[in-house]
């Protein structure tokens, strides 16, 4: 394992003075955790979001002059640990509720009786510049305030 990280940290300052482009371990981290949000802007899923948390971090243990073993070790291990406790909590926070459509929508919505509703019977009941049929178990007569409680096809159950 030791010779692993060794070479790992060896072929990561290789790849800092490529070019000279890098000067030190602290920038190729703060490099790519930008490079990172970037691209997580134009991805769904918090996946990349994650692993720049764990870039910045790393930046850090390379700010405060750890090893590149340590860096590479420090970043996988916190690599692990951001895509399993960190990113679940973030794609629950942004993940869309779950948000009523067509008929279920109109539960809960208020209207107004245009036709008498008979006990057991039909009548038509306006929501929303729309009128309905609608059932009820008491007479609603018109000019009343109604709740909707149910939706069965196109027909409302309503009570006052």
């Amino acid at each position: 394992m030791a010779a692993l990280l060794a070479a790992t940290a060896s072929g990561f300052d290789e790849i800092l003075r490529l070019y000279g482009f890098l000067e030190t371990h602290t920038e190729f981290w703060l490099w790519t955790t930008l490079l990172l949000l970037i691209a997580e802007v134009f991805t769904a899923g918090f996946f990349l979001g994650a692993l720049a948390i764990c870039t910045a971090l790393t930046a850090g243990a390379a700010w405060l002059g750890m090893s590149a073993a340590i860096q590479v070790a420090f970043f996988a291990i916190s690599s692990i640990g951001s895509l399993l406790w960190v990113r679940p909590v973030f794609v629950n926070l942004i993940a869309p509720k779950d948000v009523a459509t067509n008929t279920d929508a109109l539960v809960g919505q208020t209207g107004t009786v245009v036709e008498q509703v008979p006990a057991g019977g039909v009548g038509r009941v306006r929501l929303a510049n729309e009128e309905w049929r609608a059932t009820s178990i008491s007479t609603l007569n018109v000019g009343e305030s109604v709740k909707v409680h149910a939706v069965s096809g196109s027909t409302l159950t309503v009570a006052p």
